[in-house]
């Protein structure tokens, strides 16, 4: 006999409540919590991003007026206090201590796939979400202006978030740096304001490619020209030796750097990197990838309710933005296994409009019911 599940219980199905609790182990989240804990609370966060609810009073409502489906999905009805409450006192650590788990099954799920470079890429940048100063007085970025920051580590090839944190919008991108380029043998694509030599030189310590743009004002001298065809998109090739004061300090050995013209958009790059066995085209192409993490933050911003939020304190809002990215993270997996063609946008609207029908992903994409499941795959569609 085929079993169905609901939309929501299926897109969830991969982190079960055993990864959940295993992932926030030692941290005593539910410590006199009778009701509403924490599992109940990432479950309903995410009912809530997907539904496009702007407000707590949306949610619950929203569940309350359909009540009888709840049970079905794994969720249940909830007061606006209890989750009012709940947001304010279950630390935002928690859900990122989930995304981590959740990264991991990902990785793992997508370890045989095609690589773009023969390496993996890392994309690396930070974005600003705004805030009202009035109502988030702790965020204070300018005299009349709130923000946090989001600083990202992409997964390249698969266009999910590898790594991330979320500082005050005040925190410089470069401080961030470090804590997300600790891998050995991936290729990081940076931009320019990334350009720290010490930052640098760390991942070249650390057995790693960068690859980002040439500031301005560098001081250097060529040491070594690579021939380049003629006619062709790169203009010049070479080795340099950094001769600023400190720059040489931070960054002791010889630095590649490509100038390219862009012939679709017109334009003339300088890249810097520390490969130096690619070819120069490779160097651009890499660098060219770099547009997927702004892709990304369009997407998240946009589709996923970021811009709004739940509860005003540090903590309902990085906790929203926690289960957003895990949210991305979750809707790879379930195409990735089950081959789905649709993006991520239209497989968002289809859940969206089915959310607590029973049904699944791939009977939502097929417009049939989905048959019973492979058990190889089983480990990664525990039950709800």
């Amino acid at each position: 006999m085929t079993k169905h599940t609901t939309v929501i219980a299926d897109l969830l199905s991969p982190l079960s409540r055993s990864d959940f609790e295993s992932a926030i182990s030692g941290c005593n989240a539910d410590f006199k919590v009778r009701k509403f804990d924490c599992y109940n609370l990432f479950k309903s966060m995410i009912y809530g991003l997907i539904a496009g609810c702007f407000s707590v009073r949306e949610i619950v409502t929203s569940m309350k007026v359909n009540k009888n489906r709840l049970y079905h999905s794994g969720l249940t009805a909830v007061k606006r206090s209890t989750f009012c409450d709940a947001l304010e006192k279950r630390r935002h650590n928690i859900f990122k201590s989930v995304f981590h788990e959740v990264v991991d099954k990902a990785q793992v799920l997508g370890a045989r796939m095609h690589k773009k470079f023969k390496d993996p890429l890392r994309i690396i940048d930070a974005s600003i979400i705004s805030l009202c100063i009035k109502q988030f007085d702790w965020a204070k970025y300018r005299k009349a202006k709130g923000a946090i920051k989001l600083h990202l580590n992409l997964d390249g090839d698969k266009n999910i978030p590898f790594d991330a944190y979320l500082t005050a919008g005040k925190v410089h991108d470069v401080q961030q740096l470090n804590n997300l380029t600790q891998e050995t043998g991936v290729i990081y694509v940076l931009d320019r304001g990334y350009v720290d030599y010490k930052s640098l030189y760390c991942i070249e310590l650390h057995g790693s490619v960068f690859v980002t743009r040439m500031k301005i004002n560098g001081a250097y001298k060529i040491i070594k020209k690579n021939p380049c065809k003629e006619g062709g998109p790169v203009i010049s090739d070479v080795l340099l030796e950094l001769t600023g004061v400190n720059t040489k300090k931070n960054y002791p050995k010889a630095i590649r750097k490509v100038k390219y013209y862009d012939e679709e958009g017109e334009r003339t790059y300088e890249f810097i990197t520390n490969d130096m066995g690619r070819a120069a085209e490779e160097i651009a192409a890499i660098y060219k990838e770099r547009w997927e993490v702004e892709l990304f933050f369009k997407w998240i911003k946009q589709h996923l309710k970021i811009k709004s939020f739940w509860g005003t304190s540090e903590n309902a809002v990085y906790s929203q933005i926690w289960a957003a990215l895990i949210l991305t993270v979750l809707l790879w997996m379930k195409k990735t296994i089950h081959g789905i063609q649709e993006s991520s946008y239209e497989l968002l609207i289809m859940i969206k409009s089915t959310l607590l029908t029973k049904n699944s992903l791939t009977g939502l994409c097929t417009n049939t019911f989905e048959p019973e499941l492979d058990d190889s795959i089983q480990p990664y569609l525990e039950g709800f």
